[in-house]
Parts: C-alpha cells; sequence; structure tokens
C-alpha cells in the first residue's frame, strides 16, 4: 500500500490581504499555526512585524514592501533573516541543501515544511541582482503532504492542491531552499 500523508495545514491568501508579496510570512505562519503557536497573531499583524532589509536584499530581512512592488527591490526574505525572525514564535530548522526526501521525511514526523519555489510553479525567470542570481517569479509554499507521485501544498496564491511530485522536486531543486517547521 502507497503510504500517503496530508498534515491538513491552513491557507492564508496572502492577497485577500493585499499583501502581493507576502508569500513567505503567509506559509511561515500557516506553519506555525498548524503547530499551535503564534495563534493570537493575525496574518496582518504577522506582516508588520517581519524584518525588513534596508539595503533591499533578501539576505538580510525583506527586501521591500510586502504591499507593492517597487523598482530596484527584490520583495521576499530567503531563510537566514526568515528564520531568526520566526524563532521568535516557534521552533525552525533549517532545510536548505536537502535532498527533497528529507523534506518528505519532515512532513512524515508532522512537521509542515516552508518551501522556496516559484509562482504557479512556472520555469524559474533568472535576473541578477547586487546579491545573487534570483528568479523574479519567486514564491513560497508549506509543503504539508505527499503520496507515491504526488505532493500538497499549501499555496498563499493559489489556495491547497495535490500536484505531481515529480514537477514540485524540479521546482525545488533549482534553488533547494526549505524550513521545517518543528515542534
Amino acid at each position: 500500500m502507497t503510504q500517503r500523508v496530508l498534515l491538513g495545514v491552513e491557507n492564508i491568501s496572502q492577497l485577500s490581504w493585499g499583501a502581493i508579496n507576502g508569500c513567505e510570512a503567509a506559509s511561515l505562519l500557516e506553519g506555525f499555526h498548524f503547530n499551535r503557536e503564534a495563534v493570537e497573531v493575525s496574518y496582518g499583524k504577522f506582516l508588520l512585524d517581519m524584518p525588513i532589509s534596508q539595503d533591499g536584499n533578501p539576505y538580510h530581512g525583506f527586501g521591500g514592501s510586502p504591499f507593492k512592488n517597487q523598482s530596484g527591490k527584490f520583495e521576499a526574505i530567503f531563510t537566514r533573516p526568515l528564520i531568526e525572525w520566526g524563532r521568535k514564535y516557534g521552533k525552525l530548522r533549517d532545510l536548505s541543501g536537502a535532498d527533497s526526501s528529507w523534506l518528505f521525511d519532515e512532513v512524515q514526523k508532522g512537521h509542515p515544511v516552508l518551501t522556496y519555489v516559484t509562482v504557479h510553479f512556472e520555469q524559474p525567470k533568472w535576473e541578477k541582482y547586487p546579491f545573487g542570481l534570483v528568479p523574479v517569479n519567486n514564491h513560497a509554499v508549506i509543503l504539508d503532504g505527499f503520496d507515491q507521485n504526488r505532493v500538497h501544498v499549501s499555496d498563499p496564491i493559489d489556495g491547497k492542491y495535490w500536484m505531481a511530485k515529480e514537477k514540485f522536486e524540479t521546482i525545488y531543486y533549482s534553488r533547494k531552499m526549505a524550513v521545517s517547521l518543528t515542534k
């Protein structure tokens, strides 16, 4: 029998809050709420607490505004500052560089995994910034389920859905950035 795991993480719609660039915060808060952490914190309040990078570098904090696009800014927050901020609310483990099997192992243990992907899981559209080459269609989702051929995600833009494991892995492997929300 094929193993099937589905944690049932909630979905926070970043667009319904007007946060066109707020995917990392929405995904992180979905995971915290699943773990019964930060349950009193709304998505709006969570966004206001997110560290903003003064130099626009997502390796230093959120590079811009979650509410609007700004010329020359890369509106995202990458794993290190996300983990530093998120540890105020719960336990996090950096899985960046990990094989996808590690992500599935975490989900098997009951830990949602914030995974850096692309919007609609399209091929990455790479552009060069002062801090490096990054996909301008950057996106983050919560991986919260899998079976033999599919994965389940809670996507702050597109909702909850199953998709082909191969497609998920192809996009994940383009950067290999992920964070487990441990308990």
